[in-house]
């Protein structure tokens, strides 16, 4: 049987550890920049020992907020690269099997000038992949506000490392891709680590549950099927009663 990750910040997990043992949540764990600073070493080695100890599969969702791995900012790349470089220091204790991050491209921020973006973006995840190809750690770089998936191919094609990869979000490709969902498979489907699986009516980033909205989950599960892809799934919930119903709908599809 497939396992399918819950995207759950790090405060409501550290707090409610015994809800997610007892319901068996394998949770993508996202940690925001707050929780970084915040967060006791007690704390991680608690928790982690917990989730290992209840074999409870682990993915990590890196902080995104404010940050820019591409920007031209020098200060705010430092700010990046260290946010990041922290999150995948943290994946010692936890052992995830992936760590997702936004790779931060928009076309309105960069004035369409992609390679500034892919020439700063480079200097910010080169040391990151070094890490974890020593670390033996999965990165994925995930489409946000993507028109098609052409800047984040200039990425992951400049290392070609087994260690870096793509996680494709569903919500985000029904708002904001002007190209079908065959041309991203098409493209990036060598690059899959994993997949967020949630809904919405093309007009927002809602996050419900699948089916609940527009985006065509029957095409995408049989373009998996026909690439003979088996990324990581992760539902991301952003309301309690949306975890029951986005884990009923998600049968349909995951075995």
């Amino acid at each position: 049987m497939t396992v399918i990750q819950i995207n759950v910040p790090y405060p409501t997990l550290l707090h409610r550890a015994d809800f997610a043992v007892k319901n068996r949540i394998n949770p993508e764990i996202y940690f925001s920049a707050d929780d970084l600073d915040q967060c006791r070493s007690t704390d991680i080695q608690r928790l982690s020992e917990i989730l290992h100890q209840h074999q409870l599969e682990i993915t990590f969702h890196a902080p995104f907020m404010d940050l820019s791995p591409g920007g031209v900012d020098r200060k705010v790349k430092e700010v990046t690269l260290d946010r990041f470089s922290k999150v995948i220091d943290l994946a010692r204790f936890f052992k995830p099997k992936s760590i997702v991050f936004h790779p931060g491209y928009e076309k309105w921020k960069f004035n369409g000038n992609v390679k500034m973006w892919l020439d700063s973006s480079l200097q910010t995840w080169g040391p990151l992949v070094e890490v974890a190809e020593k670390q033996g750690q999965m990165l994925a770089i995930e489409n946000v506000f993507e028109e098609t998936p052409d800047t984040l191919l200039s990425l992951l094609s400049s290392f070609e490392s087994r260690y870096f990869g793509f996680c494709f979000d569903t919500g985000h490709h029904n708002v904001f891709s002007k190209v079908p969902l065959s041309v991203w498979l098409k493209t990036l489907g060598k690059y899959l680590v994993e997949v967020h699986l949630h809904d919405n009516h093309r007009e927002a980033d809602e996050h419900l549950p699948v089916g609940e909205g527009e985006f065509d989950f029957n095409q995408f599960f049989a373009l998996v099927s026909e690439q003979k892809l088996s990324p990581i799934y992760t539902l991301e919930p952003h309301e309690e009663e949306h975890l029951r119903r986005g884990l009923e709908a998600v049968k349909r599809y995951v075995k």
